[in-house]
């Protein structure tokens, strides 16, 4: 009789794997508690249950299977993106477009990704489970894309068929790359009381034609697909990257429920491209890959756009007021800006301040692994980060 032995009908490369750490795995919340007595700092979700909002989901004919399209989903993104239906792809959260992409465009074994680390974890991980190399070229020391690298790898290696672009950036919060100056640029304007036709100054005109050539260079000069993660686009004043989708057919722009709407627990993610794209994501996909629970609460909550709104207001506003005090404490050494609903923060004793907070029943996140020092503040309530800085004011009290 044979004896049999795991690891050696196991792939290789899944033996090897190292899995994704979320938030939730490094905190051990389930099981334990449901979170009620802790203030979660970590994952950087909206702090506010879509409950509050009135969200009425009784859901019926649940013994049949869900529309494995989700035609009424994408009629209402179709409006308010302003795109086609057929540009839009509505996944199970943004991580089945990061895993769909592998394996549409990714021969196992033989081709490679870019990434710009540090930077979301999945892009790596799911390159790992596909068997696709991952090529990091790491930010620079301010947190920018390295284009003159970036370009030359792709240009001395044909095998290269993705590169992963998260702007805003998690862990970072800045943007990486700005899609529409011009438009970002007449928007603050008008604001200010100005006309919108009003001429550019000469540095913003050669700025724009700078920006301009940036994006033509990177990606109408890649032969791969160029990914624009945009998970955090709803927290800046910039110009969602859908804008561009007619200017350049390799490029895909990933959104979620995740954030924003305050909808991590419905998993739904989407992914916007050429029709001739997205036709690859749903012949590739599951059939029935969004259950019928999350697409009536996806439904209703892209229809409360008031409600929605004003979250994102309070989070914005919320996340000037915990900057300004974090960079008030003595033992923190620089805070970065940010551009989503987080702060990094750059402190004496990341792994002492982490574990204090801990003890106190904050959670955050220590994202000394990817930069040195740093902690990873979600931005919450204007309670919730109240409480976090009168805690973190006794710190050094302790």
């Amino acid at each position: 009789m044979s004896t049999f032995n795991l690891e050696h009908i196991v792939r290789k490369n899944i033996w090897n794997l190292k899995p994704y750490s979320s938030a939730r795995s490094e905190f051990k919340l389930y099981g334990k508690t449901d979170g009620a007595e802790l203030t979660l700092l970590d994952a950087n979700e909206n702090p506010n249950d879509p409950a509050i909002l009135d969200m009425d989901l009784q859901i019926r004919n649940l013994n049949r299977y869900p529309d494995p399209l989700q035609s009424d989903i994408k009629e209402i993104l179709s409006e308010q993106k302003g795109i086609s239906t057929d540009q839009i792809f509505v996944g199970n959260g943004s991580d089945e477009a990061i895993d769909l992409l592998y394996r549409i465009f990714c021969e196992p074994g033989k081709d490679q990704v870019i990434t710009c680390p540090p930077t979301y974890g999945m892009y790596e991980v799911s390159a790992a489970i596909n068997d696709v190399r991952n090529i990091e070229i790491p930010l620079t020391s301010s947190f920018e894309l390295d284009i003159e690298q970036i370009l030359k790898q792709v240009q001395d290696d044909k095998s290269i068929k993705l590169l992963w672009i998260c702007s805003p950036n998690n862990p970072t919060g800045n943007a990486l790359l700005k899609a529409d100056l011009q438009h970002d640029w007449q928007a603050e304007n008008y604001t200010k009381g100005g006309m919108m036709d009003m001429p550019y100054a000469p540095e913003f005109d050669q700025e724009l034609r700078e920006n301009k050539e940036k994006l033509d260079r990177l990606i109408g000069g890649f032969n791969g697909i160029v990914v624009v993660d945009e998970a955090y686009q709803d927290f800046t004043e910039n110009q969602s990257f859908i804008r561009r989708l007619e200017d350049y057919p390799n490029l895909i722009v990933l959104q979620t429920m995740s954030k924003a709407h305050g909808m991590a627990g419905a998993r739904t993610g989407f992914a916007f491209a050429s029709p001739e794209i997205i036709a690859l994501f749903n012949k590739t996909k599951p059939p029935y890959n969004v259950n019928e629970l999350s697409q009536k609460a996806v439904l209703k909550a892209l229809q409360l756009t008031d409600q929605t709104d004003q979250q994102i207001g309070e989070i914005k506003s919320n996340r000037e007021m915990l900057s300004t005090m974090l960079e008030d404490l003595d033992y923190v050494e620089e805070v970065y800006p940010s551009e989503a609903n987080f702060i990094l923060a750059k402190v004496k004793d990341a792994a002492g301040v982490y574990n204090y907070l801990k003890d106190q029943g904050i959670i955050i996140r220590n994202r000394s692994s990817q930069i040195p020092n740093t902690l990873r503040f979600t931005v919450g309530t204007t309670q919730e980060c109240e409480v976090l800085m009168e805690t973190l004011k006794k710190y050094k009290s302790i």
